[in-house]
């Protein structure tokens, strides 16, 4: 903005009068401000207005949005009919301007205009300041888009915007810490339930000057997005932006089918504390949400090269360093690997083709160890109670092997074999080969694939660790001395 705004701006905030300017000084910025800020006010009264906010009032009681809420963030209704906006505004703001603003838009022919938004919630959005820039418009009928948004004018840009930003930064969280979500009502739910310091990405991509904008005033943000494959999804991509630029990032998995919204209202504000006490950093999201998927390929291999197409837009020398160890210690991988993979990738080189060796030595080691538990069962099924108290099918990695496992811990006949799934069962049972002791051949395997899951999890706790605050710092000080206990044990 220009510099005379940017005066009044601060002066308003600060509570101190400047002169007003000439007429004609105001310029372009200064007219499409306040058309916008118009048209909040005629959304406002609308919404409010006995007859025909009704509709609206009673989707928002629905939602959980309290009357208090709707007047803070200055909820309106854009009411059905094609010029509601454009007769009120006749005579105090131009048809240039209020196409400029977004309002409305020229009728084929060019004669005449009609409102952009008509029967939809109006979520006005603001500037630091408080200047309405932009809406965001709920549709309450059948109309689609569901969600329609301002276009962008000569003061709203939506990949620089983030919704609630001038709330949240007054009201960071006890460290500091930013909760990034995607939509209005998101956002708005989550302010609602006390958490002020949500900014939202008005449920487009976010983009390096989001990230640029957040990191003024944030050192951390905590992703929480959709619980869903596209909210997951959304929130990979979503990480290399906020790493890139030199954010720590935890991510807020939330259960399948729930939203922010849906997950405040449902559990309030404990739901969300015991949320973000579990959240991941971005190599536990990646390695979770990538095997969750199921998707074809080897979801090893899919997770490690997810995690050097992150660490290859990291550039700060430490940050990268720690990411490659985090993934290092998570995926079992060589530091120097890693490392390697990286360069290929900054450089346009084969990257993947280095991920997939290195995947592929490791999977024939882990399989050996779970083939050798499993031809173990099948041959002495007296040790299966035994080995189930002490490891589950989620230890297997190897998908076949897994899959074997899910069997036998069903209760299955070991000796069944041939009902088994897959041929992996009738091809272990085929290679007995010499006269072993298969009790302690299974209870040796057992051990080994224990000894792996707590180093697992000792990493995973060790690094939360480096993020939690509070409460949750004695917490996991208390699981790691465990942990550790656990696998000096193991290993003795």
């Amino acid at each position: 903005m220009g510099f005379l705004e940017a005066v009044e701006i601060l002066s308003r905030r600060a509570g101190i009068p400047v002169p007003e300017r000439r007429p004609g000084e105001r310029g372009k910025r200064a007219g499409l401000l306040e058309a916008l800020e118009l048209a909040a006010v005629a959304y406002e009264q609308w919404l409010a207005d006995p007859a025909r906010g009704a509709i609206a009032r009673a989707y928002l009681d629905r939602r959980g949005i309290a009357r208090d809420t709707v007047k803070a963030f200055r909820l309106g209704l854009a009411p059905a009919g094609w010029e509601n906006l454009a007769e009120r505004l006749r005579g105090k703001v131009g048809e240039d301007v209020l196409i400029e603003a977004g309002l409305v838009a020229r009728r084929d022919g060019g004669r005449g205009v009609y409102d952009r938004f008509r029967d939809r919630l109006m979520v006005p959005l603001c500037a630091p300041g408080g200047e309405v820039i932009g809406f965001g418009a709920r549709a309450l009928g059948d109309d689609l888009p569901k969600y329609l948004n301002s276009p962008e004018t000569a003061v709203y840009r939506k990949g620089s915007f983030l919704y609630g930003f001038d709330q949240a930064r007054r009201a960071p969280g006890a460290d500091q810490e930013l909760i990034l979500v995607e939509g209005y009502f998101d956002a708005i739910a989550l302010h609602q339930a006390g958490l002020r310091n949500t900014v939202a990405s008005s449920g487009t991509a976010l983009t390096t000057e989001h990230a640029k904008l957040l990191r003024r005033v944030t050192a951390r943000v905590a992703l929480t997005f959709d619980g869903d494959t596209a909210g997951r999804e959304a929130t990979l991509r979503s990480l290399g932006v906020l790493l890139a630029e030199g954010l720590d990032a935890m991510v807020v998995d939330l259960p399948a089918g729930e939203d922010p919204d849906t997950f405040v209202r449902n559990g309030g504000t404990a739901g969300w504390a015991q949320a973000r006490a579990a959240a991941q950093d971005p190599v536990g999201f990646i390695r979770q949400h990538i095997f969750r998927a199921h998707g074809p390929g080897d979801p090893r291999e899919q997770a490690l090269q997810a995690t050097v197409r992150l660490a290859s837009g990291v550039s700060d020398p430490i940050r990268h360093r720690l990411l490659l160890e985090r993934a290092a210690g998570a995926f079992g991988v060589g530091l120097p690997v890693l490392a390697r993979a990286v360069a290929l990738q900054r450089s346009g080189g084969p990257a993947d083709h280095a991920v997939r060796g290195v995947v592929h030595r490791q999977r024939g080691q882990e399989r050996s160890i779970e083939r050798k538990l499993l031809r173990a069962l099948l041959i002495a099924p007296e040790a299966l109670d035994r080995v189930r108290t002490r490891s589950s099918p989620e230890d297997f990695h190897d998908p076949e092997c897994r899959e074997l496992a899910d069997w036998l811990w069903q209760g299955r006949d070991p000796l069944a074999a041939e009902d088994a799934p897959g041929p992996l069962a009738r091809e272990l049972r085929a290679s007995e080969g010499a006269d072993l002791d298969w009790d302690a051949e299974a209870m040796g395997a057992v051990r080994r694939l224990q000894e792996r899951r707590v180093r697992e999890e000792l990493l995973d706790r060790r690094n939360r660790l480096s993020h939690a605050a509070g409460d949750e710092t004695a917490r996991l000080m208390q699981e790691i001395d465990g942990l550790a206990r656990m696998l000096r044990e193991l290993s003795a």
